[in-house]
């Protein structure tokens, strides 16, 4: 359900009003926590970044007043809030690529941090990541496909059939697929490509995007993609119904059922922004701030999900896992 504008008002009023640093607001530097588009990883990433931040402005004698402008999907409401706010704000935060082009969209001037976006030079956020020469600077998550695509194999070393599901109109996961291309083309490999409708916005919808994969893959790979994270149970219970194994690049999807992951860690993705948020608190030009590369990684396992769909993994296999799911 579309927030009304009294609703994002409410909320905007509300954090203001229970900001720690309330009571210096004269001085507090105003830090916008900014979405439209949200999922569970994304309000890792903001939650992350908050307590963060809190914790490394006090050691730094900043003031900080965090604001909050959540719209719960309307992209057209964002940027008109947005705008109204802009003048008030000395520092934005946001989680995912889709967050980032409606900032840019809106003509957002004002400095942003953003985490957990896969290609920020792709996206056009920032020219280079040594050299952002924009408002825009952040981290972005770098599992490299090879790197990915050895893990896949690894746990799976019979597959002969990849297929890649995925929104091939959003900018992050399109430049993700070309570098599993890239990869897999290193040893003679080509991926089967099946897409994400951009109008699907649900479980069910990515299910059924997920069905003329049956029978035709080995194993259905999701790259890092706004949609999965939010709907992507609706692709690992096609998956898992039809015996496929699911390979993902986020984490966060082996709760709900993929198979295994080599994946990007968000809380650390967001926290590793925190010193550039001060930096620019101070004074510093996010145009010459670099981008962090957050190329930590963890190949975690699902037994379970294993067993539900009949495949056994060798114990070797899962030794060399940082986590195993039961």
């Amino acid at each position: 359900m579309k927030t009304s504008k009294a609703m994002v008002l409410v909320l905007f009023a509300v954090i203001v009003l229970f900001s720690p640093w309330t009571l210096r607001a004269d001085t507090a530097k105003k830090v916008l926590l900014a979405v439209y588009y949200d999922n569970p990883d994304y309000v890792i990433c903001r939650n992350t970044f908050r307590e963060e931040l809190t914790k490394e402005a006090q050691k730094a004698g900043l003031a900080v007043e965090f604001m909050i402008l959540d719209t719960q999907g309307s992209k057209e409401l964002f940027i008109e809030q947005l705008k109204k706010m802009e003048p008030q704000v000395d520092l934005a935060f946001t989680a995912g690529t889709p967050n980032c082009l409606a900032i840019k969209e809106a003509g957002f001037a004002k400095p942003v941090i953003f985490t957990a976006v896969a290609d920020p030079v792709g996206a056009k956020l920032v020219e280079s990541l040594a050299q952002p020469n924009s408002n825009f600077t952040g981290s972005h998550c770098a599992v490299s496909a090879d790197r990915q695509l050895s893990a896949l194999l690894y746990v799976l070393p019979r597959t002969k059939r990849i297929g890649i599901l995925y929104n091939a109109k959003d900018p992050s996961p399109l430049s993700q697929v070309k570098t599993w291309k890239e990869a897999m083309a290193r040893i003679k490999m080509k991926p089967i490509e099946f897409f994400i409708p951009p109008d699907a916005n649900s479980v069910d919808s990515l299910a059924a995007a997920a069905k003329p994969a049956v029978r035709k893959v080995d194993v259905l790979v999701t790259v890092a993609d706004a949609k999965v994270s939010a709907f992507g149970e609706g692709i690992i219970a096609v998956a898992n119904i039809n015996k496929i194994p699911t390979f993902a690049s986020l984490n966060s999807l082996i709760k709900k059922g993929a198979l295994c992951s080599l994946g990007f860690d968000f809380k650390m993705g967001a926290a590793i922004t925190v010193p550039q948020a001060i930096d620019i608190l101070k004074g510093g030009n996010p145009a010459i701030i670099p981008v962090i590369t957050h190329s930590e990684y963890r190949l975690v396992i699902n037994l379970n999900t294993a067993r539900v769909i009949g495949l056994e993994i060798p114990a070797n296999v899962l030794k060399t896992a940082a986590e195993v799911v039961e």
